[in-house]
């Protein structure tokens, strides 16, 4: 998707390590998961994509924007600079996402550090059950920039239909 849309990816992730001076490949502790962190990290991102938006440039901010007020704030940015916007809510049947998430990150050979180079997220299978019930569905506002993807089917085809 972003090859073919040429699109500027960028990972709450990797902002949240930046913003809290650790390296992109070890994990964060509970300091870097607070709601004060949280929200820095998501204002950040926001800002990040903004500004690349007003460039030209076409934007993807990867998060899990799991709470309408995070959601919210990206679309009033987008909104008052006249940015268009979508929203591609990405999701897998549970056991799919387990799996995903187990084969993402491998046990550490030292102290906070992720073996998988892939990938720099610290969620794991067992804060899958946490992050589902934080979950705060859609409002009738969001709704009209959604678009649903099931990430175990084929992508393309449903990118497609939009």
């Amino acid at each position: 998707m972003r090859a073919r849309r040429g699109a500027i990816h960028i990972r709450s992730d990797a902002v949240r390590k930046h913003l809290a001076g650790i390296p992109l490949r070890q994990r964060g502790g509970p300091e870097v998961y607070t709601p004060e962190m949280t929200d820095k990290t998501y204002r950040r991102l926001v800002q990040l994509g903004v500004e690349l938006a007003l460039e030209g440039y076409s934007v993807i901010l990867d998060a899990k924007f799991d709470r309408q007020a995070l959601r919210g704030m990206a679309i009033e940015q987008a909104q008052q600079c006249g940015i268009p916007l979508r929203i591609l809510y990405c999701h897998a049947p549970e056991p799919v996402l387990r799996e995903r998430l187990q084969r993402r990150t491998l046990p550490s050979s030292g102290p906070g550090e992720l073996l998988n180079v892939a990938d720099i997220a610290d969620a794991t299978a067992d804060l899958l059950a946490q992050q589902q019930a934080q979950w705060q569905d859609f409002s009738e506002g969001e709704r009209r920039f959604l678009q649903v993807l099931d990430t175990s089917q084929d992508l393309q085809a449903q990118l497609q239909r939009s």
